[in-house]
């Protein structure tokens, strides 16, 4: 058997689903793979946060589907569907393993009303563009498992996870933490550097000035789900507020591109029905690279975050003691009249 793991990331509903997703979950290992996924129902941005990450770890990506469309998102659509637009998005090989007959299936598994049986219906229209194994039960699913898998594993070759049984020599230790050192110095000049040169490039955008920050995201529409580019309007103050108050200690720059889009999905839903008026919901906000790097230097010139080197492949960065003061001068809370004297 080869030392290679993969990880496969088991999407499905939850309460009508229970006995299928422990079978997938006992016939992986088996196959040399790991599964994960959530198993509880998802509830606010942290858990989605948590489940778009262990997508991104994910080798493969099974869809577990019986005769549900599954709890709905407060953006309207179903965790389920989300999960799967989302690694779609992301370019994971995909198996959707769907019942073949649905309706058979016991009155409570199914979908109540009108408005969730149509969900489900185009729900499944849309996984079976993919590549689909049918089951019946759990006899036909785990066959099913075993057979479409490894197709799908040889089909789309993923990285994989392999033991970490050997060490650099010493040597190589040495010239690495060398290394590190200098990056450390050179990021210090190069910080230096900026504060030197923000006086003489002249007066920056800031404050209640508005700026474009560009994005993609999923637009929902007459259950059809696109990806669209899109722009929101938003201060230098808002968006300093919605990154600012959790870099009192450094954060990578992931999370901040996260906080970022936090903020930018108040207005988004209202902003893209400006161009599409059918549009029902936007989820999956990412911001363009280009805007998320003018916002990083922005505010980097501007003194507010400095950046944080970390023994880790990710960028960090901090609130500067200028910018704790910016912060507190946003977010303080003032007294509305003059205290009266005893």
């Amino acid at each position: 058997m080869s030392e290679k793991r993969y990880q496969v990331f088991i999407s499905s509903t939850y309460t009508d689903l229970q006995e299928e997703r422990s079978t997938l979950t006992q016939v992986l290992p088996a196959m040399g793979c790991i599964p994960c996924g959530l198993d509880v129902q998802p509830v606010g941005t942290s858990a989605w946060t948590a489940l778009k990450k262990l997508i991104d770890e994910s080798d493969y990506y099974v869809v577990l589907l019986g005769s549900r469309y599954g709890s709905l998102s407060p953006s309207g659509i179903s965790y389920t569907h989300m999960e799967y637009v989302y690694a779609s998005t992301k370019q994971k090989p995909i198996l959707v393993l769907m019942h073949d007959s649905p309706d058979s299936r016991p009155v409570q598994f199914q979908e109540k009303t009108p408005e969730g049986r149509r969900q489900f219906s185009d729900f499944r229209q849309l996984l079976a563009k993919g590549m689909v194994a049918g089951w019946n039960d759990t006899r036909s699913l785990d066959q099913a498992l075993r057979r479409y898998l490894p197709q799908l594993i040889k089909s789309r070759p993923a990285t994989g996870w392999v033991r970490a049984t050997t060490l650099g020599s010493p040597e190589q230790a040495k010239e690495i933490e060398r290394l590190k050192q200098r990056v450390v110095e050179l990021e210090q000049e190069r910080e230096q550097l900026l504060v030197q040169q923000a006086g003489s490039l002249g007066a920056l955008s800031q404050g209640q000035e508005l700026f474009d920050v560009a994005y993609r995201c999923k637009a929902y529409a007459a259950g059809n789900c696109e990806d669209v580019p899109a722009k929101s309007q938003l201060s230098w103050n808002a968006i300093f507020s919605s990154f600012g108050p959790h870099l009192s200690q450094p954060q990578h720059e992931d999370f901040i591109a996260a906080r970022i889009a936090e903020r930018v999905q108040e207005s988004a839903l209202k902003d893209i029905q400006v161009t599409r008026p059918k549009t029902h919901a936007v989820t999956d906000i990412v911001l363009a690279p280009l805007c998320f790097n003018t916002i990083k230097l922005q505010f980097r010139t501007l003194g507010l975050i400095r950046r944080v080197p970390r023994d880790d492949a990710r960028t960090w960065w901090q609130l500067t003691a200028q910018g704790e003061q910016q912060l507190t001068s946003l977010l303080a809370v003032r007294r509305s009249s003059p205290a009266r004297s005893a």
